[in-house]
C-alpha cells in the first residue's frame, strides 16, 4: 500500500509539472525556456521598460517548468535576466555596450540564455523595429549605400534619437543567427511587418511556428501580464493563436490609442512552417499561369469594385516620391486577383496550410480608417503621408502575410529592391529570375 501511494503521489505530481495550467494532456512533462530579446535602444525605450514590467508580472502565473529569460538593450549597458514568479534576476551584466543589431552578439547572448536554462524546447520574442524583408536607402543611416532595415534598430549610442550609428540586421543574417541554436517551438515578432512570406520561409528550419503581424504594430506591444502565461502552454499550435487572440483582445491600452489615433487593431497570423516549401512550389507555378510580358509585373490594381476599392492590400509604403509605392502586398489578395478560380482554390488549398490562423480585423471602409497606422493619421509620425484607404480588407481578400513583388516604379530609393530580393531563398527559388527580373 505504501508502494501504491507512492506511485500515486509521482504520478500527481509529474502531472501537475506541465507547462500548462489546463491544457497539457501529454503523458510526458517538456520544461521549455522562453528567450525574450530587447532591441530596446532606440525611441521605443520606454515602452520596452513597461513591456519588461508586464513580463515579471505575467511570470506569476507562468508554469514551474517554463524558464523566462530576458535580454534587454535600451538607455544603459545590456543585461541579461531570469524572470519567475513576479521576481527578476540578473544572470549576466554587460560591462559595455554592444550592438544589440550585430549577428555575432545576437548569437552570443542566445548562447548564454541556452547555457543558463537548457530544456527540451525552446522559445524566442524578437522585440523592437521592423520592416519585413526590405533593404532600402533609409535616411536614417549614415552610409548611403542600400542597407537592411529589417530588425532592430540599435542607436549604438545609449540615446533614444541618435540615429548617426543606427544598426539593424538584415533577415537572412538574423537566420543564420536562430540555425545555430535550438530549434524553436514558436518566433514571435514584436517589430512592424515582419509576418511575410521571404522572412518566414529562411526562418523555416528554425521554427515551428512564427506569429507576427504584417501590418505596423503599436509601440506598447503585446498584453505581457496575461500572455506570458500562454508562452509555456503544452499545445504550441493552439498556444500561438492564443497569443494573437490576447493581443488582439485583451490589451487594455488599445482603447486610448483608438480614442487618439482612430486605429482599430493589428493583422496578426499564425505560420506553420512545415508546409512552405508545398507553398513555395505552389506559388512558383501560379505566378507562370499569370499571363504578361517580361519581365512579368503582377497586377496589384484593378477598376473600382463594389467597395471602391482599386488595390490589392498592402502593409508598406516606400518613402520616396509624395505618398511613397506600396511595396509588401497581401500575398493571397493579389494571388486572388490575379489566378482563375481554379488555379486560385489549388494555390489557396496549400496556403492555407501554411497560414493557419489569421482573424480579420475588421474592414477599413467600416471605419473610415485604417485597422493599423496608416490613413492620414500616420503623418503624425512620419512625413510622408501613408494613405492605405485604396483596398477592401476582408475574410476573402486577406491572407495575413505579405510577399514582395517587383515592380521597375521602385526608384530612386528602393531602386536594387528586385534585386537585392535575392538575398532571400524565396525569391531566389520562387521563379523571379526566369520571369524575366
Amino acid at each position: 500500500m505504501k508502494h501504491l501511494n507512492f506511485h500515486l503521489l509521482l504520478l500527481l505530481s509529474l502531472l501537475a509539472m506541465g507547462c500548462s495550467n489546463d491544457n497539457d494532456d501529454s503523458n510526458s512533462v517538456k520544461s521549455r525556456t522562453v528567450m525574450v530579446y530587447f532591441n530596446a535602444e532606440n525611441n521605443l525605450s520606454s515602452f520596452a521598460a513597461e513591456d519588461f514590467e508586464e513580463l515579471v508580472e505575467g511570470s506569476k502565473d507562468l508554469a514551474d517548468n517554463c524558464n523566462l529569460l530576458v535580454f534587454v538593450d535600451a538607455m544603459s549597458n545590456p543585461v541579461i535576466y531570469k524572470v519567475k514568479n513576479g521576481e527578476k534576476e540578473v544572470l549576466k551584466s554587460y560591462e559595455t555596450d554592444i550592438d544589440a543589431s550585430d549577428k555575432d552578439n545576437m548569437l552570443e547572448v542566445f548562447q548564454t540564455m541556452v547555457a543558463a536554462c537548457p530544456a527540451d524546447e525552446y522559445a524566442t520574442v524578437f522585440w523592437g523595429h521592423g520592416d519585413g524583408p526590405i533593404i532600402s536607402k533609409s535616411p536614417h543611416l549614415s552610409t548611403n549605400e542600400n542597407e537592411p532595415t529589417s530588425y532592430g534598430a540599435d542607436h549604438n549610442s545609449n540615446k533614444s534619437y541618435d540615429f548617426e550609428d543606427e544598426t539593424w540586421i538584415d533577415i537572412p543574417e538574423l537566420a543564420s543567427v536562430m540555425k545555430q541554436l535550438p530549434k524553436q517551438e514558436f518566433i514571435l515578432f514584436e517589430a512592424c511587418c515582419m509576418q511575410n512570406i521571404e522572412v518566414a520561409y529562411e526562418l523555416r528550419h528554425s521554427t515551428k511556428y512564427i506569429i507576427g503581424a504584417t501590418s505596423e504594430t503599436p509601440s506598447f506591444g503585446a498584453p505581457y501580464q496575461t500572455t506570458t502565461k500562454i508562452f509555456g502552454y503544452s499545445d504550441v499550435e493552439s498556444a500561438c493563436k492564443m497569443i494573437v487572440d490576447d493581443y488582439q483582445g485583451n490589451n487594455n491600452q488599445w482603447e486610448e490609442w483608438r480614442r487618439r489615433y482612430k486605429i482599430n487593431n493589428v493583422c496578426m497570423s499564425v505560420i506553420k512552417t512545415a508546409e512552405m516549401e508545398s507553398l513555395l512550389t505552389a506559388t512558383k507555378e501560379a505566378l507562370n499561369t499569370i499571363s504578361g510580358s517580361k519581365p512579368l509585373e503582377v497586377s496589384t490594381t484593378f477598376p473600382a469594385d463594389s467597395h471602391e476599392a482599386t488595390s490589392c492590400i498592402y502593409y508598406y509604403k516606400t518613402d520616396g516620391e509624395i505618398n511613397g509605392y506600396p511595396i509588401l502586398y497581401d500575398m493571397n489578395d493579389v494571388m486572388l486577383h490575379n489566378l482563375s478560380a481554379a488555379d486560385y482554390k489549388n494555390w489557396k488549398d496549400v496556403f492555407d496550410k501554411v497560414v493557419i490562423y489569421r482573424p480579420n480585423t475588421g474592414d477599413i471602409r467600416d471605419t473610415g480608417n485604417c485597422d493599423w497606422f496608416g490613413g492620414d493619421t500616420y503623418d503624425t509620425f512620419i512625413i510622408t503621408t501613408k494613405n492605405f484607404r485604396s483596398f477592401y480588407l476582408s475574410d476573402e481578400t486577406f491572407g495575413g502575410v505579405s510577399m514582395f513583388f517587383p515592380k521597375s516604379e521602385y526608384k530612386p530609393q528602393y531602386t536594387n529592391m528586385n534585386t537585392r530580393m535575392y538575398d532571400y531563398e524565396w525569391c531566389r527559388e520562387v521563379g523571379w529570375k526566369d520571369l524575366g527580373w
